[in-house]
């Protein structure tokens, strides 16, 4: 089974450095040259952020696409995207109608969604067509499911 996968940086202009602690790259674009990128549809691609170098990285790309690949077998109609997510440490405040402090939340219940996010390069671009103006990872995971796609968590 082929790890190859296409890599999509939110920043606007891909960094000059080679993704060396990503080896099985086969092409970097910027998100917004995502419309006119010649790898075909059916490419794995992951969504990642500089510093591409970050530590634990390459585990995390791991890990999306592990999942993708385990999940995707029969992939549900609108695609399948899997995002990395990890615990939430900040103490998190529920809110009432009015904007008054309600209580605090139990963090167990609750969970980080960020990049790295890895789908079909076909589905990125369908709903990133449908929102072009999408930026961050919660607007990209938005775009996705409006598109129609299924999202999957892996733990970070």
């Amino acid at each position: 089974m082929s790890t190859a996968f296409v890599a999509l940086i939110r920043a606007g202009q891909v960094p000059a450095a080679p993704l060396t602690d990503l080896p099985d790259v086969i092409a970097v674009h910027a998100l917004r040259e995502l419309a006119t990128c010649p790898e075909p549809d059916e490419a794995f691609a992951v969504v990642l952020d500089p510093p591409l170098s970050a530590a634990g990285q390459s585990a995390r790309v791991a890990a999306v696409l592990q999942t993708l690949r385990a999940v995707g077998v029969e992939e549900p109609e609108g695609g399948l995207v899997v995002t990395s997510v990890r615990p939430v440490t900040d103490t998190l405040k529920r809110v009432g109608p009015g904007g008054a402090l309600a209580g605090t939340a139990d963090r167990e219940y609750h969970r980080f969604v960020t990049v790295p996010i890895a789908a079909r390069l076909g589905v990125l671009r369908q709903a990133l067509f449908q929102e072009p103006q999408v930026e961050s990872a919660g607007e990209i995971l938005a775009a996705l499911t409006a598109a129609g796609a299924t999202v999957v968590a892996a733990a970070s």
